[in-house]
């Protein structure tokens, strides 16, 4: 766990540029929206956390294809329009090799 001013530090840096969230561990445990450390795994979800302080959830698991960090608020992990599930940096998300959307 960090400490709270090691959170408001993260949150000062992530809270406007989100790009590098996923290649932060430390981010698993700062919500930006309200600046809180109190995140915890959300219970219908294993791949999502969720703010205890404002109830904000996130995607943040790793990706079973590479095993690099997917965080939902990381724009380089956006949210494939056909499976819904976040696409890592590598190109995977949850859908079939041939139903895959092209990538920018």
């Amino acid at each position: 766990m960090i400490s709270r001013e090691e959170g408001k530090l993260l949150f000062k840096k992530y809270r406007s540029k989100r790009d590098g969230i996923r290649n932060c561990p430390e981010m698993a445990s700062v919500c930006l929206i309200c600046e809180s450390i109190l995140i915890d795994p959300k219970e219908d979800n294993e791949r999502m956390l969720a703010c205890r302080n404002c109830g904000f959830a996130f995607y943040r698991y790793v990706c079973p294809d590479c095993g690099r960090t997917v965080d939902g608020r990381d724009p380089c992990n956006p949210a494939c329009r056909i499976c819904g599930q976040r696409i890592c940096s590598c190109g995977a998300c949850g859908c079939p090799p041939n139903h895959k959307e092209k990538q920018p």
